[in-house]
Parts: structure tokens; C-alpha cells; sequence
């Protein structure tokens, strides 16, 4: 057996680092392609979120909506790969352990099994094509701000998941392996 593993803090410094160029991007594509739409969008989302009589309740909701989308983001995110877990898992979901590193609030799912390199790459990149990709896709498409948004932060959420996946990769794809209990990785099992 061998442990192909990285540091939790190394991980959100890398996090920071690969968050940049994903920022840019998503600029970028707003500056070029949504100047004027963007301001109307802006708007829309603020008249929904209106409800009150009260100016400073809803500034509070305002605030609120975006962050509570983004934590029932984590949670679906980490339900996602639990779910591809189980699917890959001959013991399903007995496979599959839910947690939290409270040092770096940083939430994981935890396979107890062996899985095939290719199917655990699935698993590591599977929120990102579901909740960042299409959501990102739809929201330039149909100009929506919301699907936006949610692609936008879910696709940062998955930095994380991007550096899992580049362990796999740069172990091969010819491997079994056990996700770690308690470290950003897996160990080797041939």
C-alpha cells in the first residue's frame, strides 16, 4: 500500500491559488458578454428578495439568500459524493461516511472501501459537473443570474475536488483506492 495524500492546510492554500484563475474566468465572460444584462439581472434578484416593508430586512435577506444557498450547496455537494460512493460501492451506502474538519470547516464524504481509480475520479469530480458546470452553462445560456451563481460558487467549492483528482491522475488510472480517513487522500491498494 501506498499513501498518496496532501495536507488539509496545503490544500485550501492551493485552493486559494486555483480560485483565482476560475474568479477571472467567470469575470471575464460577465464583462464581455453580460455588460448590460447583468445590471437588469442584478435587479431582478434584488426586486425578488423585496418581500418586506422594512428597508433593512430586506438588505438582511439579501445578504442571507446568497450565503444559505451557498451552505445547501456544501451539503448537496457532499451528498453528490456520497451518492457516487454508494453507486461504485459493493456495500453502498455502509461505504459511505459523512464529516467535518472543524480546524479548517471543511466538510467531506469518506468512502470505507476500495474503489477503482477511474470510478473514484468520478466521484471526486461528479459535484463540480452537477452543480458547478451545468448551473454555470444554464446561466450563460438563459442569461440567468441565479444558475450563475450557483455554478459560480459551486465550481469554487470544488477546488478542492479538482486537487483529489489530479492525486488520482498523477497515480494512474490502474489502481484501487481507499479514500484516507482523515487526510486529502487515498492510499494505493494492488
Amino acid at each position: 500500500m501506498k499513501e498518496i495524500s496532501i495536507d488539509s492546510k496545503k490544500v485550501q492554500i492551493l485552493g486559494m491559488l486555483i480560485s483565482v484563475p476560475i474568479v477571472l474566468f467567470f469575470l471575464f465572460v460577465l464583462y464581455f458578454t453580460w455588460n448590460e444584462v447583468f445590471a437588469t439581472n442584478l435587479k431582478a434578484v434584488k426586486q425578488t428578495l423585496q418581500v418586506f416593508d422594512n428597508k433593512k430586512l430586506n438588505v438582511l435577506l439579501i445578504l442571507l439568500v446568497p450565503n444559505l444557498i451557498i451552505c445547501v450547496g456544501i451539503l448537496v455537494h457532499e451528498i453528490i459524493h456520497g451518492i457516487f460512493m454508494a453507486l461504485f460501492s459493493k456495500k453502498g451506502w455502509q461505504s459511505v461516511k459523512f464529516g467535518f474538519i472543524k480546524k479548517y470547516l471543511m466538510p467531506f464524504a469518506n468512502c470505507t472501501e476500495p474503489l477503482e481509480s477511474k470510478k473514484m475520479l468520478v466521484v471526486a469530480l461528479a459535484p463540480f459537473f452537477i452543480l458547478g458546470l451545468l448551473p454555470s452553462i444554464y446561466g450563460f445560456l438563459y442569461n440567468d443570474l441565479t444558475f450563475l451563481f450557483i455554478g459560480f460558487s459551486m465550481t469554487l467549492g470544488a477546488v478542492g475536488d479538482f486537487i483529489y483528482a489530479y492525486l488520482i491522475l498523477k497515480a494512474g488510472l490502474n489502481h484501487k483506492l481507499l479514500d484516507h480517513k482523515s487526510k486529502v487522500g487515498f492510499m494505493i491498494i494492488d
